[in-house]
């Protein structure tokens, strides 16, 4: 799925590297980091384990490696009405319906290649 999302979304992305990704069972692992046309980066943590729950963190940085987004679903921020579902802005945290990788790259595709 994850190189069906690099093909999909290759108007953006210009590299992209898998660091780990395993299946056991119903049980899967993905670590992974894109690069952008504008030389920004997201790197990818996403497991589904055999229980059926899930933990991902998509951290999206500039060049310079300055945050501009991360989405997780860290159980913390209980206020927010997406809980566990939030994101990570600089200067505040914030409700986020994001939660795929596809979510996330068709946000990043609207930042960079506005219509």
């Amino acid at each position: 799925m994850f190189y069906k999302l690099v093909e999909e979304f290759s108007d953006i992305i210009t590299e992209y590297n898998v660091f780990e990704y395993r299946r056991y069972g119903s049980a899967a692992s993905l670590v992974a980091s894109v690069e952008f046309k504008d030389r920004s980066l997201l790197y990818i943590k996403d497991y589904i384990f055999i229980d059926g729950k899930r933990k991902y963190s998509y951290h999206w940085q500039d060049a310079q490696g300055r945050l501009i987004i991360r989405w997780d679903n860290s159980p913390h921020h209980k206020g927010l009405p997406t809980f566990p579902l939030h994101k990570h802005l600089p200067d505040e945290v914030a409700a986020s319906r994001e939660r795929t990788i596809k979510d996330v790259l068709t946000i990043i595709k609207g930042v960079i290649l506005p219509d």
